[in-house]
């Protein structure tokens, strides 16, 4: 008895000796010593300072309480600062400062955030007089200033930038995206187009709503590996040719632009310049646009992602939109596309030869069309509904809208019941209307024969005397006339 209750009390002593081991061992938590963490929440390398009403910017001593905690994401968005003043020497990578009625930004503000990558400045008041070249300025040398090495992303969107410094991007040449949407940019002037061109290393640019009505020639000459560009909700009408210089860009998004066409023999509507690497279009959300003709699609020979949804005229889609003739030009290729997105148009129908292979779908919506369902439909039935199945889709949304006698059928109840669909009259007629108009004659045949013959029978009787209308014993009456006695003598 005695022997076990040591061993349980050398047990115990081990495990508490174990766990005091354990204890000693664990890595200490660093607590700031500065004022920013008494009014932010500071945790895990983060300082969270969003939506405090902080209307004063932190110093730069301030921030030094923060050299040993080592921040990496700081957040100091949704604020009321309107000046950024220098920030100390930190490990920050990641800074926040949208959306804080920013107009002015001091000289060299970031030179000491030499591992800082992204910088959101975006949503706030900037303007192209105020926002200077030097507030992006690094490190000071001898000769020149060290540029900001790290910085990748820079987010300028929804400011008030008519035009950009030349050399605004001076101090950033390894800068991979930039974002300027919402600004009244109006046109890229020629020191705006300096200013883009001045980055070679850029792969992502964003130029939503700048209320832009072209695209400069050589804007993306550059910048040769530009591979995202989104120049959406802008005044284009027409596919800009100019981004034939990306040659490298995998994704373009031309959505809510007044593009009224797409026509490979149109120079005021023309088709898309050969972008051989692009694989992800978008063309969504455009009012005016009708119809897409043939090969104007094709010099997207890699095209993997087609996204061309909720454009209400967009009533026509030529089946070889997306061939391209091969290089002996006797037969077309077609690209391989994965997903297509064709939801909420005006199309009566999709056209089997759009796609070679629309077995290699993953992903596809044809959903919310008027589409007309005949003989010329019966594929989308046998084929296609079931193919929107098997990739997730809901097939009963594919609804028909003529002739009148299938409209409100799904193509998944007439896929599932086998159906076979007419062919709808080229002239126009209405063959449903065939049995009406047959039962409707024989109505009238069948009443207008008793009807006459009861009619006859009453003029022969002489019903309608009255009326000037004789019966035929009475004509024939009226014109005999008894010859004299003596015309017939004979001598």
């Amino acid at each position: 008895m005695g022997g076990r209750v040591l061993t349980c009390v050398i047990l115990a002593f081990l495990a508490v000796g174990a766990h005091c081991e354990n204890v000693t061992d664990a890595p200490t938590t660093v607590v700031p010593n500065s004022n920013i963490c008494k009014l932010c929440k500071c945790e895990n390398n983060n300082v969270n300072c969003f939506d405090q009403s902080i209307t004063t910017f932190f110093t730069k001593q301030e921030w030094e309480g923060l050299t040993d905690y080592k921040p990496k994401i700081v957040d100091l968005s949704e604020n009321r600062f309107v000046n950024v003043t220098v920030i100390a020497d930190l490990t920050i990578e990641v800074l926040n400062l949208s959306r804080c009625s920013i107009e002015f930004i001091e000289n060299a503000s970031f030179k000491d955030l030499q591992e800082m990558k992204v910088l959101d400045l975006s949503y706030n008041k900037l303007t192209t007089a105020k926002l200077s070249p030097h507030a992006f300025e690094g490190r000071f040398m001898p000769e020149e200033f060290e540029p900001l090495a790290s910085l990748r992303t820079l987010n300028l969107a929804y400011n008030d930038l008519h035009s950009l410094h030349p050399d605004l991007f001076e101090h950033m040449p390894e800068l991979e995206q930039l974002d300027l949407s919402g600004n009244p940019l109006t046109t890229i002037d020629h020191v705006t187009l300096i200013a883009i061109s001045s980055l070679p290393m850029l792969k992502v640019l964003r130029l939503r709503s700048c209320q832009l009505d072209e695209i400069p020639s050589k804007f993306l000459h550059t910048p040769r590996y530009l591979e995202r560009l989104d120049i959406s909700d802008n005044l284009l009408t027409k596919v800009p040719q100019e981004i034939e210089e990306a040659r490298d860009l995998v994704y373009l998004n031309l959505n809510q632009n007044p593009i009224l066409q797409l026509d490979a023999d149109d120079e005021d509507y023309p088709g898309f310049p050969r972008l051989r690497k692009l694989q992800e279009l978008h063309m969504c959300n455009m009012p005016k646009l009708r119809r897409i003709g043939e090969g104007t699609l094709a010099g997207l020979e890699s095209i993997q992602k087609l996204h061309m949804s909720f454009n209400p005229a967009l009533s026509y889609v030529h089946p070889k939109a997306l061939a391209r003739v091969d290089d002996i030009g006797e037969t077309y290729d077609w690209p391989m596309v994965k997903e297509l997105y064709l939801q909420s148009n005006n199309l009566t129908e999709v056209d089997s030869r759009l796609l070679s292979r629309w077995d290699l779908l993953e992903k596809v919506d044809v959903s919310d069309n008027p589409y007309l369902c005949d003989c010329s439909t019966q594929w989308m039935v046998d084929i296609l509904a079931a193919t929107v199945e098997k990739r997730g889709g809901n097939a009963t949304l594919m609804v028909c809208q003529e002739p009148i006698e299938m409209r409100g059928y799904t193509m998944k109840h007439l896929h599932d019941a086998h159906r076979t669909m007419r062919c709808v009259d080229k002239y126009g007629h209405r063959p449903e209307k065939d049995g009406a108009i047959l039962l409707g004659t024989l109505i009238g045949v069948l009443l207008a024969v008793p009807i006459m013959l009861s009619l006859m029978l009453m003029w022969r009787r002489g019903y309608f005397a009255c009326i000037g209308l004789r019966p035929p014993v009475d004509v024939s009456r009226a014109f005999y006339k008894r010859a004299p006695a003596d015309d017939n003598i004979m001598y």
